[in-house]
């Protein structure tokens, strides 16, 4: 007897699962509620059937978790464990996939080659190109070099005559210059003033004098509306203007302005000061 049961096959791993499940009446349903599993999940890891079941790290979970359920030692259970074969199938995708990376990687070492085989082909070709263009510079002959020589001599022997002659136009500059009269340029004022090329002996006409004491800017418009005066006016300028009364005077700066009517000062104080003054002349209440 005793060799009979020596001779008896040992339990698979999934046989021993279900076998300590009896022995504690405990349900497939149960199992498979703990797992999160179907029950038919349960009775494939109970038939030793895993290749339904998911990866081999899934596998080995359910296995821990159910070993815990049954109250079984995770080593002596796993031990028994025959492993989670491969399909044909995925070996040969595999064996495919490394086959396309290593076809890859030869591809880019192809294309850095070709582009390494470029660049030193152009490198030649510039290289002797820049050797073809210098080589094909000569030097200039004989009949150059003399005709330089021969004009450099003309030039060297007609540079007395040519100081000679430039001395003579400096010293005719210097007696124009101090028999010239000296003009002075007029002031430049930055305005348009029509009015002081007009007669002041003009009948009807009357005339308005400015003596700005500092920069000020004036617009003025007779009683024809024509624009007499406009622009700014430096310190110590004298304008002189003639027109038809009433005036339109629009004034900048007026406290430091000067101003008289055919003669007769204007008095400008009642306008305020910092601010643009626009009056009429004469002044109206």
């Amino acid at each position: 007897m005793s060799e009979e049961e020596n001779t008896q096959p040992q339990n698979t791993l999934g046989q021993t699962l279900a076998q300590a499940r009896a022995n504690r009446n405990i349900s497939v349903d149960f199992i498979a509620t703990q797992l999160k599993i179907t029950p038919q999940q349960i009775e494939r890891i109970e038939a030793d059937d895993y290749l339904t079941l998911g990866p081999e790290t899934f596998v080995r979970g359910y296995i821990k978790a159910y070993c815990r359920i049954v109250e079984l030692n995770q080593d002596e259970v796993f031990a028994l464990y025959v492993g989670h074969p491969v399909p044909e199938k995925s070996r040969r995708m595999k064996s495919f996939s490394r086959r396309t990376e290593k076809e890859a990687n030869d591809s880019r070492l192809m294309w850095v080659s070709y582009a390494i085989l470029a660049l030193v082909i152009g490198s030649s070709i510039f290289w002797w190109w820049q050797t073809t263009s210098s080589s094909e510079i000569t030097p200039p002959n004989n009949n150059t070099a003399q005709t330089i020589e021969l004009t450099q001599a003309e030039t060297n022997d007609s540079a007395p005559e040519l100081e000679k002659l430039a001395n003579k136009l400096e010293n005719v500059e210097v007696e124009t210059a101090e028999s010239a009269p000296i003009v002075e340029p007029p002031v430049s004022d930055l305005s348009v003033d029509k009015a002081e090329n007009n007669s002041k002996a003009s009948d009807g006409l009357s005339t308005i004098v400015m003596n700005f004491r500092e920069e000020s800017w004036v617009e003025i418009f007779d009683a024809t509306s024509e624009r007499i005066a406009f622009g700014v006016k430096k310190a110590g300028y004298r304008m002189t203007v003639a027109g038809k009364a009433p005036f339109s005077v629009v004034l900048v700066k007026h406290h430091a302005v000067d101003v008289t009517l055919d003669g007769q000062p204007v008095d400008l104080s009642h306008l305020q000061k910092n601010r643009l003054a626009k009056f009429k002349l004469p002044l109206t209440e």
